[in-house]
């Protein structure tokens, strides 16, 4: 199968690294990543799945005349325009688009640029990090692709693409409610990157300190409140379990959002902690920690995307 990964970073560059052991892969990259992957491979170092070196076509640009069968879609939401602009010739008529990107919204910009019926909504539970150009770090053996169909069904792509991910060793689970697993995870994503960026520490830290603890708490209530007045079938223990996961897994949960503030680069602030507070604001939800959240860190956010322009 032939398979694009937009773009090679962390996410795309694990699993597309995966799978390029059984199918026609090509990554999308740019800088000194793609200088590195061209030279020497992309070097992976995971808990999962081993330490190796793979040879990965990786381009700037999707080739002349190329459809995919199967694009992956993990760019950074301030890139969505720029990405979808430069996709748009690999798109053909029997191209899905499978989004593992951050937050919420992916769904409907690519369904916007390529129509509706070509996208897959997922997510990808995955500690992970670029530590330099073509080297990825996969943290822990939790690391599992969740994906599915607005519909709750169980399509033939969707079987498809479980049984193409299978093979390459990477675990997945389709799911049929998908609008609940996203916001599952944008609950997670909500406390562990919005509370690290905010107080500029190691989430350990947060966790360890017990008023930091404490907010990150009130950050997740907050978007679960938010959830449930849009109809989402959040499990009502969710937060108790995910406190108990986190001060289990603390050490080894990283925040992209956080390795991108320090390195002074945008922020996928709208999509994640701007997300409930927006909806905060439409569904009369009050969200004062997230508001505080997205209002810090707007700061940094915007001298970052002056600096990118």
């Amino acid at each position: 199968m032939k398979i694009l990964v937009m773009a090679a970073g962390a996410v795309g560059g694990y699993f597309g690294t995966l799978l390029s052991k059984h199918n026609d892969v090509i990554l999308i990259s740019r800088g000194e990543n793609l200088k590195a992957i061209e030279k020497n491979g992309l070097e992976i170092q995971s808990d999962k799945s081993g330490n190796f070196t793979r040879k990965v076509k990786c381009l700037i640009t999707p080739p002349t005349n190329y459809h995919a069968d199967l694009i992956i879609y993990c760019v950074k939401s301030y890139h969505n325009q720029e990405a979808c602009r430069l996709l748009r010739p690999a798109v053909g008529s029997k191209t899905n688009i499978l989004t593992l990107q951050n937050g919420i919204g992916s769904g409907d910009v690519l369904s916007d640029y390529f129509g509706e019926p070509r996208v897959v909504l997922g997510a990808a539970y995955i500690e992970a990090e670029q530590i330099e150009p073509g080297k990825i770090v996969q943290h822990g053996d939790d690391c599992e692709i969740v994906f599915g169909e607005n519909s709750g069904l169980e399509s033939s792509r969707a079987k498809l693409i479980s049984q193409l991910l299978t093979k390459s060793s990477i675990d997945n689970r389709i799911s049929t409610d998908i609008k609940t697993d996203l916001w599952k995870k944008l609950i997670l994503i909500c406390a562990l990157s919005g509370m690290t960026c905010l107080t500029r520490s190691s989430f350990s830290e947060v966790l360890d300190n017990r008023q930091t603890r404490n907010i990150t708490e009130l950050v997740m209530r907050e978007a679960e409140s938010v959830s449930r007045h849009m109809k989402v079938n959040i499990p009502n223990n969710y937060i108790e379990d995910m406190m108990a996961y986190f001060l289990l897994n603390s050490s080894e949960l990283v925040s992209s959002m956080y390795k991108d503030l320090i390195l002074k680069k945008p922020l996928e602030l709208s999509v994640i902690n701007g997300a409930i507070t927006r909806l905060g604001k439409e569904f009369e939800v009050p969200t004062p920690i997230n508001d505080i959240i997205t209002a810090c860190l707007s700061l940094p956010d915007i001298k970052a995307q002056k600096h990118n322009i």
